[in-house]
């Protein structure tokens, strides 16, 4: 895997499933703004981060999402 494509890149949901709640037409968007950027525009993804910092990101969570890392958690087990 080339070095500038997300750590997370081989096992995002956003990336491998076909069925990841979001457009076409945005994911594609988002797989050139965040997960494929030679200028590592995945540190940026919120889903990178949430990833990182709570060990899991559900697949509400967006690249561009606002939400904080409590928002996640509650809405998360909301879903549950």
């Amino acid at each position: 895997m080339k070095d500038y494509y997300c750590p997370n890149y081989s096992e995002c949901r956003l990336v491998k499933s076909p069925d990841f709640p979001v457009s076409g037409s945005d994911r594609e968007t988002y797989l050139n703004t965040f997960c494929q950027d030679v200028n590592k525009g995945w540190a940026k993804c919120k889903r990178f981060v949430t990833k990182s910092s709570l060990g899991f990101c559900p697949d509400f969570v967006l690249p561009d999402s606002n939400y904080t890392n409590d928002e996640i958690i509650d809405k998360f087990d909301n879903e549950i």
